[in-house]
């Protein structure tokens, strides 16, 4: 038998970030820059580069609209939240192959 602290995942700094961002990004419907550069020490526009280009995507559509320094989520947006915020998931990024059991529509 072991603990369930020996069991559990550890979270990586970019774990964290990444929470972070989606936490705002589906609470607040805004991220904020400077609030994620000042907790995490990361220039967000550089570190989520490849995620920006998926963002400019959806914000063709009308999703996002993307400030110089912020990401804010469109009245419509928000109806697809969970497709904007599944844009900063590494794992599910890195697992797109596998079959979901839950989807967006």
């Amino acid at each position: 038998r072991q603990l369930p602290v020996q069991r559990g995942l550890a979270l990586t700094r970019d774990d964290l970030l990444r929470r972070a961002v989606i936490m705002a990004l589906m609470c607040q419907g805004r991220l904020e820059f400077e609030s994620v550069a000042a907790s995490y020490l990361v220039d967000v526009p550089s570190y989520f580069a490849a995620e920006f280009e998926r963002l400019a995507h959806l914000e063709g559509q009308g999703l996002v609209v993307l400030e110089p320094q912020a990401i804010q989520v469109t009245p419509l947006g928000w109806y697809f939240v969970r497709a904007v915020a599944m844009v900063f998931d590494r794992y599910l990024q890195a697992d797109a192959s596998r079959e979901r059991f839950s989807k967006i529509i």
